[in-house]
C-alpha cells in the first residue's frame, strides 16, 4: 500500500472516529458541543486535521501544514484528552492511568488506534 492511500484511509477513519461513540452515548463531536471546559476543544484536533490530510493526499501530496504535523495531532489530541486533562482536573496519576480503557466507546478505541497507527507508521 502506498502512502497515499495509507494517508486516505486513515484519514476517514480518523475522522469518522470523531462522530462514532466515545463512551457514556456520546460522540466527540457531542462532547465538543455540550457545555464544558475548555479542554474539549482540543477533540477538534481530530477531525481537523483528518480532513487536511484528506485534503493533501487528494491533491497530490500538497498538504496544508506538512504530512508529519497532521499526522501527529490526531495523537497527540487524544494523549492530551486521556491523560493531560484528568491531570489539570486534579486526579492522580496512579487513578489516571487505571481508568484508561474504561468505559470508552468505540469511537474512543478506533481515534487511539488509527492516531496510533497514523503517527508511527510511515510508508513509502
Amino acid at each position: 500500500m502506498d502512502k497515499k492511500m495509507f494517508t486516505i484511509i486513515l484519514a476517514v477513519v480518523v475522522t469518522a472516529s470523531f462522530f462514532l461513540d466515545w463512551g457514556h452515548g456520546a460522540s466527540a463531536f457531542d462532547i465538543v458541543k455540550g457545555a464544558g471546559p475548555w479542554e474539549k476543544y482540543v477533540l477538534i484536533l481530530i477531525p481537523l486535521s483528518g480532513v487536511l490530510l484528506l485534503i493533501g493526499a487528494l491533491n497530490n501530496g500538497n498538504y496544508p501544514l506538512g504530512r508529519n504535523t497532521l499526522c501527529w495531532l490526531p495523537l497527540l489530541a487524544v494523549l492530551f484528552w486521556i491523560i493531560g486533562m484528568p491531570l489539570i482536573e486534579g486526579f492522580p496519576i496512579g487513578d489516571v492511568f487505571k481508568s484508561i480503557g474504561k468505559g470508552w466507546g468505540i469511537g474512543h478505541w478506533i481515534a487511539v488506534v488509527g492516531s496510533l497507527v497514523l503517527a508511527l507508521y510511515n510508508p513509502k
